[in-house]
């Protein structure tokens, strides 16, 4: 009884170990992304128990040219998976990729968008979203951010040219 107690514990710090040696990829990738490209978005597939495993994509979108300058996938469900550089997106503008990431949505989740179809403002608690329509979902999210960030900054500086000129009325 006692020693498989204590093959429990080894698992679980080996497990503990390979988490943490899977995150630091993780940061690493991030990382190597973020000097590629000025916007990052971040898809996360859960796998459960299907044989493939879940996935997880970051995209890196340069904004002045709006192209997807740099992507990286982990896919599987080995704690020893590294991610791996793909060039499929490379050059991609952010609309086509959308349509991939919906076709690729449309053959994960086949049952699931017969019954309620593909909305891109829902929630989706359980990840079952394709990995890629969440990681262009996060870019426009982004994007509209910096657009209303603008919009208000603009604002804010036609008031203060105004406010130079007129004095205010309390």
């Amino acid at each position: 009884m006692i020693y498989l107690a204590l093959v429990a514990f080894v698992m679980m710090i080996l497990q503990s170990g390979l988490t943490y040696f899977q995150y630091k990829n993780y940061q690493q990738a991030v990382n190597s992304l973020l000097s590629q490209g000025t916007i990052l978005g971040i898809g996360l597939r859960k796998g459960g128990f299907r044989l493939k495993g879940g996935a997880i994509i970051v995209l890196a979108m340069d904004c002045r040219s709006g192209r997807i300058c740099g992507c990286k996938k982990l896919e599987g469900i080995a704690l020893w998976k590294r991610f791996l550089e793909t060039d499929y997106y490379n050059g991609l503008s952010l609309s086509e990729i959308r349509e991939v990431g919906l076709a690729e949505d449309q053959k994960i989740n086949k049952k699931r968008r017969i019954k309620e179809p593909y909305a891109p403002n829902g929630l989706d608690k359980k990840r079952k979203k394709g990995a890629l329509i969440q990681a262009v979902e996060a870019i426009d999210k982004r994007l509209e951010k910096d657009v209303k960030n603008a919009q208000y900054l603009k604002r804010r500086e036609t008031e203060r040219a105004m406010g130079n000129k007129q004095p205010r009325s309390t």
